[in-house]
């Protein structure tokens, strides 16, 4: 089976290599997960929330996925799962 190629800031890649992260809106990512578990936005979204109540409040507070190569995933994504980020940690908000 052919492997699915995406293109991120002019640069071509395998969506395998990639990943889906889930940003809320202090910029700090908050889930993750490889880019072939996807193919969309909306898609990895709904993996990483399955309840479609947390989903909508997420969207509603500013919260974003994005796809980004490996590279990109190492300079935004990772500081936040390592605890080194700069962010402001946002409190969860009770449904």
């Amino acid at each position: 089976m052919p492997e699915l190629l995406v293109s991120i800031g002019g640069e071509t890649t395998t969506l395998r290599s990639c990943h889906w992260v889930l940003f809320g809106p202090n910029d700090c990512a908050y889930g993750s997960e490889y880019g072939d578990g996807a193919v969309d936005a909306e898609q990895a979204h709904k993996n990483l929330r399955p309840y479609k109540r947390d989903r909508d409040r997420e969207i509603k507070q500013g919260y974003h996925v994005e796809l980004l190569s490996k590279d990109q995933w190492q300079e935004k994504a990772a500081p936040c799962f390592y605890g080194t980020c700069t962010h402001k940690k946002l409190e969860v908000a009770k449904p």
